[in-house]
Order: structure tokens, then C-alpha cells, then sequence
């Protein structure tokens, strides 16, 4: 029988983004189908992931950290498949392979786990949206991988690399309902992170407050996501009737969603909207951009909002629609968001890579 591949993930992050739990609860996910699985993170965010993600010591991921090039070489050439997952991450696999043998860079598969369209992030044109672009060339012979449809394709449409599709994933083992509480209001919350322009926090203070100053006292508004001096250095207030929680960590999201009934994502776009279905999975309906991947989960009405979010008129008219649902079909909203969720587990997902992983190795084999 042919080995199982062992692989590497390189992830220079700081952690606690969509795309770096991605990673993290994915490699857990294949340990524990025994695959060897390294995280390798940088020195400079190394200190920084382990407060995200004390979780990972003592399992069987192995996460180790470089400071150069040839260290992150040494780390790949020890498995089979290394994958990048960001732009960042991209540039510092291909400088490490300069670094390895030609008989040791024939050995290693390459891909490259896409986790947004990163051209996105940047002006266009600008020295970030060049590097961001270039990125997709970068790793000759890579197979690339995402985990919805949208983003396979609108890298296709702008590169013409085809992009494989793997199955999301979501952690309920800590993401679950709480379905015996009881309350007399209704709890809107939402994320306020004043660091990432796209997730557009002044739409979403702006929202907020129109909501504070209009709906019926029995509404209840919490955010997370900022301290109150970021929110006030980028010259964001909210009112006294909106409780600002900070910034969470990944373990404290889940209560946050457990108490909420609505969750408003007014992010311009989501690559996939991980916020969203995590919601779903506490009990909770979220309110999610159309432009995106939020297609793979999210059905307007049914278990989920699904709003053009550069338009305030469109999202107050669908908070206005669910608030003045009877609590019957409130209750029935929150069932198929429960049922929607159930679909994504880790497991799934790093069944869908490990296939990917096995093709890659086994061909030509």
C-alpha cells in the first residue's frame, strides 16, 4: 500500500484570521487521520500564533518555526507536499526552494492553498496589489486548492490556473448552540475590526446606529473585533446601547455568538464568510454579503441573510424583515442554519485534502 503524504503548511501570520484557523484546524483534522502535518510559522509572528493557538502544543501537529530561507527549507524537504497559504507565504516558499538541491526540489510537491483573492486587499496597481498579483505565477508546477467555487474561479477568470476544490470546515467543537436559553430581547452583534478596511467597520458602526436610534427597546447590540481606543483613533463612536466586547480570542468568539440571534457581516466581500457559518453553528443567523463564496452555505430566508452590502437600504430592509418574524419562524430559520452548519466538519475537510494530497504524490508514481 502507498505511504500516506506528509505535509507542510507554511503560514506567516500572526493567527486568529479566517484563514490561518482554516489552516490550523485543518492540519489537527489530518494528524488525527495520522498524516505527519508541520505548521511552520516565522520567527517574527511566532509568539504571537502560539497565544492564538495554544491549542496546538502537545497535539500531533508538528509546529516549528524558521528565521531564514534555508531553515524553512530544511523544515519542506522533510515531507512531501509544502503548502503556502498566503501571498507572503508564496514568496517565502519560493525563496526557500533556491536554497535545496535540484534532487530535493524533484522530490517535493508543491501547492498553494488559496485562502482569499488577495489582489482585492490592495489599491489597484499599488506595490501590494503587484506582489499580491504575482503570486499566483510564483510556484511553477503548484497545484492550488480553495475552499469555494468563487475563489477557483476568479482565479481562473484573472490567471487562467485552475484551482481545485476542497471542502470548508468549521470547528464545532467549540462552535455548537445553546438551545435552552431564554431571553426577552433580541441580541444583534457584530464584528467591528478597525484594521481591515474590507470588513468595513464604518459601514457597520453606521448600521448599527441607525438600528440603535430606530428599533424597539427590546434589541440588544454587542461588537467585537476593536478596543475602544482603536474604535476611537478611526474616529468610530458607539452609543451607550451598544456594548463593545474588544477583541476576542478564536475561544471567545463562540459564547459571543451563542448569545447573539443576529450576526452582521458588512464586509465589502467574503472569499467564503467563515464568520458566518461559525454563527450558523452557535444557533445564530447571520446577515452575509452577496459578492463572494457565501453561496456554498448561506440561502436568503431560509437559514441565512444574503444582502448587497454597499447598499444601507438593502440591509436595514433585511434586519427589518427578520425582526418582525414570529418567533416560530424565527425558530425555524435557526433550525436550518443548525442543519446547514452540520455539513462542514473538520474531518470532511481534511478528508478532501488528503485526497488532493495523495493524487499529487501518486501520479507519475
Amino acid at each position: 500500500m502507498a505511504k500516506v503524504p506528509s505535509v507542510i503548511f507554511v503560514l506567516p501570520v500572526k493567527g486568529s484570521s479566517g484563514g490561518a484557523n482554516s489552516v490550523v484546524q485543518e492540519a489537527l483534522g489530518l494528524s488525527e487521520l495520522g498524516v505527519r502535518c508541520v505548521v511552520a510559522v516565522d520567527a517574527k509572528n511566532w509568539g504571537s500564533f502560539i497565544d492564538n493557538y495554544p491549542e496546538l502544543m502537545g497535539k500531533a501537529v508538528a509546529l516549528r518555526s524558521y528565521d531564514s530561507p534555508k531553515a524553512l527549507a530544511e523544515l519542506m524537504k522533510d515531507c512531501d507536499v509544502a503548502i503556502a497559504t498566503t501571498n507572503v507565504s508564496v514568496t517565502e516558499v519560493s525563496t526557500a526552494l533556491e536554497t535545496l538541491s535540484p534532487q530535493e526540489r524533484a522530490a517535493l510537491k508543491l501547492a498553494y492553498y488559496v485562502q482569499d483573492y488577495e489582489p482585492l486587499f490592495y489599491h489597484p496597481e499599488s506595490e501590494g496589489w503587484r506582489i499580491a498579483h504575482a503570486s499566483y505565477g510564483a510556484l511553477k508546477d503548484a497545484t492550488f486548492f480553495a475552499k469555494t467555487k468563487w475563489l477557483c474561479d476568479i482565479v481562473y477568470l484573472n490567471h487562467g490556473i485552475k484551482v481545485r476544490k476542497v471542502t470548508p470546515s468549521i470547528d464545532h467543537g467549540i462552535y455548537y448552540p445553546d438551545l435552552s436559553l431564554e431571553k426577552d430581547y433580541i441580541c444583534v452583534g457584530a464584528m467591528l475590526r478597525v484594521r481591515t478596511a474590507r470588513r468595513a467597520p464604518q459601514r457597520t458602526a453606521r448600521i448599527l446606529q441607525i438600528l440603535r436610534d430606530t428599533v424597539p427597546q427590546k434589541i440588544m447590540f454587542q461588537v467585537f473585533g476593536s478596543s475602544s481606543e482603536e474604535l476611537e483613533s478611526a474616529g468610530i463612536a458607539t452609543s451607550d446601547g451598544i456594548l463593545n466586547r474588544g477583541r476576542l480570542k478564536r475561544t471567545e468568539v463562540p459564547a459571543f455568538m451563542r448569545a447573539c440571534d443576529l450576526f452582521l457581516d458588512l464586509s465589502d466581500f467574503q472569499a467564503f464568510g467563515r464568520t458566518g457559518l461559525e454563527a450558523m453553528a452557535s444557533g445564530c443567523i447571520p446577515l452575509v454579503p452577496a459578492l463572494g463564496g457565501t453561496d456554498e452555505y448561506a440561502v436568503h430566508g431560509r437559514n441565512a441573510l444574503v444582502v448587497d452590502t454597499r447598499s444601507d437600504r438593502d440591509i436595514l430592509k433585511a434586519i427589518e424583515m427578520f425582526l418582525d418574524l414570529p418567533d416560530r419562524e424565527r425558530r425555524t430559520m435557526q433550525q436550518a442554519a443548525l442543519e446547514t452548519a452540520a455539513n462542514f466538519s473538520i474531518r470532511k475537510a481534511a478528508l478532501s485534502e488528503l485526497r488532493l494530497f495523495q493524487e499529487m504524490c501518486w501520479q507519475n508514481a
